[in-house]
């Protein structure tokens, strides 16, 4: 006769209600931040482009804003309005500018993310 294996192989029911569990968790957390650190990492590549124009921008603080707005509306960012960017003169041709803002991101039942982001770049002025 042949001798059965009394070991039990696979997962069990209570791995995979674990394993389902994590992995909702995961994707919730995912979908909700997500769009959050997209419009991050797109604000910091507009701010880029603005900084590494091969152009010195003109007419100052205005001028720069100006640029950085209407990337942001051909980029359909809406949710950062001007009042997150800071720009002051660094030297006699160049200005920083820099973004701070927070984000809260409601997650389930009473958790909520709050989220902050920061980036600063270098403009050449005139």
């Amino acid at each position: 006769m042949r001798k059965i294996s009394a070991q039990q192989q696979g997962m069990g029911m209570t791995g995979l209600l674990l394993t389902i569990v994590v992995v909702v968790f995961v994707l919730t957390v995912l979908f909700k931040l997500g769009p959050a650190y997209m419009n991050y990492w797109s604000l910091r590549s507009i701010m880029n482009s603005v900084a590494e124009s091969s152009q010195p921008i003109a007419g100052g603080k205005p001028e720069i804003m100006r640029a950085l707005e209407t990337r942001m509306m051909v980029n359909d960012i809406r949710n950062i309005d001007a009042k997150s960017f800071t720009v002051k003169k660094a030297s006699e041709n160049t200005l920083d500018v820099s973004l701070d803002y927070e984000r809260r991101e409601h997650l389930f039942f009473n958790v909520d993310v709050v989220l902050t982001f920061h980036h600063a770049v270098v403009v050449k002025g005139q």
